[in-house]
């Protein structure tokens, strides 16, 4: 679904909801950086990214070399708070790129925002959950972690974000340990209710809050990056880095 139109005259900048299923984690990582440096020039509006990752394994700013425990493993560098994490399918991610300066708020407030959405969520699955912050961010199911969440800002803009585990492989946080933790502290939507979750469900109620959340209204929507490629070029916008051209 396409919205707004680009910027034109003193029309503000509309925002994009990115919904891009299963996409590898190299070219939405140089695409969130992107589009950072777009928002914080105001040639876009906040952006939101819905998708799945392939398995992968990153290392936020208090990297810890010793959290990744199998041999062989790679992981991502990057410039997101926390420590080892993992993505993979059956995991739900969202980047938010959004001016925190243009909407007077912090990041604080932006991630009470994202686990406010996540635990209305949840509570519709008759999963009740609690937000942490400080030494234990994320969401949370008694002492079982469900969401993982990690921020970066550049500029006045996030970038990075979280992750959802809706039937996720618990069994691949065995090769780190995330966030400087147990494995054994990882849970899913699926394990705790014993059941299968459909995933579109699940990602269309989120969307759908972090939208309400943000306030945002009035979006372009593209669900695949040929889409968001085959626009941008067309209209001569930039939207994509020149290495996804």
């Amino acid at each position: 679904m396409l919205g707004e139109e680009m910027q034109d005259g003193n029309r503000p900048s509309p925002s994009m909801v990115l919904d891009l299923g299963l996409v590898d984690y190299l070219p939405i990582l140089m695409l969130q950086r992107h589009l950072n440096s777009m928002v914080n020039n105001d040639e876009l509006g906040d952006t939101v990214m819905i998708l799945e990752h392939p398995d992968v394994y990153t290392l936020g700013i208090h990297r810890n070399q010793n959290e990744i425990i199998a041999p062989g493993i790679v992981p991502f560098e990057v410039e997101r708070g926390g420590s080892a994490t993992y993505h993979g399918p059956g995991q739900l991610v969202a980047y938010f790129i959004v001016n925190m300066k243009n909407r007077g708020i912090n990041i604080r407030d932006l991630i009470e925002m994202v686990q406010a959405s996540m635990i209305s969520l949840l509570d519709g699955f008759n999963i009740k959950a609690q937000g942490r912050l400080h030494g234990e961010t994320g969401v949370w199911v008694e002492d079982r972690k469900i969401c993982s969440i990690g921020f970066a800002i550049k500029g006045f803009t996030t970038l990075h974000g979280v992750g959802l585990n809706i039937s996720t492989d618990l069994t691949k946080f065995q090769n780190i340990m995330p966030c400087g933790m147990q494995a054994s502290i990882m849970t899913s939507m699926e394990s705790e209710l014993g059941r299968e979750v459909e995933l579109a469900s699940v990602k269309n109620g989120l969307k759908n809050r972090f939208l309400e959340k943000l306030r945002i209204n009035k979006y372009m929507e593209f669900n695949s990056l040929d889409e968001l490629k085959s626009y941008s070029v067309g209209n001569g916008l930039g939207l994509l880095p020149e290495e996804l051209l």
